[in-house]
């Protein structure tokens, strides 16, 4: 058993695919209810992690994930983390519900250049063998994230404890396809680390009244962002100018501009996020 214990009693009173749809419909308003007022009880204390400190939202979410695999409450909190508002599970979390449910999970080997995870599915006599290798992550162009820098080895074995748990127990783990760790990797946030340079919807407040500035011949900035220009900014001009820059420092300049000129447009703002998080990537 892992240090996320998979528990038979579970506190909210999840439906099951056996009762009437509208009698799982009560149950499921029902414990999301009662996730949502323990949430809104713990989130405030040191007694929950960081990531759903102040997000009772995200912590309810996350405790009525883990009542469906069998996780108590605080389990839950522990064994998911908050990414983008989402709950994530560990791959210790996989390796849990999979070993709770009876198939059996075992680490062969564990180095910084090689992973090698076995499973096997109660009642089968053949083990499933997932290997994963530093070679293998360099192609999939894992190895220059910081967590691959920093913790090769617990990044190798998290992979294939994954691999492992989704080939042996899918039925168990279907509802959770991928893992924190996956998800990181292909660049999301988890909420509890900083975040520098992550725009908000704040940073687009609108001006009271657009500051006219004079027209700028810079040919690297043909649509005038430097500084806010006589006429009006265009969406148009502004996505182009997101889509090419360069920098963040570049980024920084467009969104002072649309400060100045009083936009505030979801899309320009969504397109700003992800340009930020690809220049940030490619750092």
């Amino acid at each position: 058993m892992t240090d996320v214990a998979v528990r038979q009693d579970q506190h909210l009173d999840i439906p099951t695919s056996t009762e009437p749809a509208t009698a799982q419909l009560v149950q499921w308003a029902q414990a999301a209810e009662a996730a949502g007022q323990f949430a809104e009880a713990v989130c405030n204390t040191s007694a929950v992690p960081q990531a759903y400190r102040g997000k009772p939202a995200e912590a309810a979410a996350a405790i009525l994930a883990g009542a469906e695999v069998g996780l108590s409450p605080m389990a839950s909190l522990r064994a998911f983390d908050n990414i983008q508002g989402t709950p994530a599970p560990k791959a210790i979390t996989l390796r849990a519900i999979t070993q709770g449910l009876g198939h059996q999970v075992r680490i062969d080997e564990s180095t910084a250049v090689t992973a090698v995870v076995s499973g096997r599915r109660n009642g089968d006599t053949d083990w499933q063998t997932s290997t994963w290798t530093i070679a293998r992550a360099q192609q999939m162009g894992l190895t220059s994230k910081s967590q691959w820098k920093q913790q090769p080895a617990a990044m190798l074995v998290a992979r294939a404890t994954a691999e492992v748990c989704r080939w042996i127990a899918s039925d168990a783990i279907m509802g959770m396809p991928y893992t924190a760790e996956e998800i990181r990797d292909q660049g999301a946030q988890v909420d509890a680390r900083p975040a520098p340079r992550i725009v908000s919807a704040a940073d687009f407040l609108p001006a009271d009244e657009p500051t006219p500035a004079t027209e700028t011949s810079d040919p690297t900035d043909p649509h005038g962002l430097s500084a806010a220009v006589d006429k009006p900014l265009t969406a148009a001009d502004i996505l182009d100018e997101i889509a090419t820059a360069p920098t963040q420092a570049r980024l920084d300049e467009i969104k002072a501009a649309c400060q100045q000129q009083g936009i505030r447009d979801p899309q320009i703002l969504d397109a700003w996020s992800t340009r930020s998080a690809q220049i940030a990537e490619a750092a």
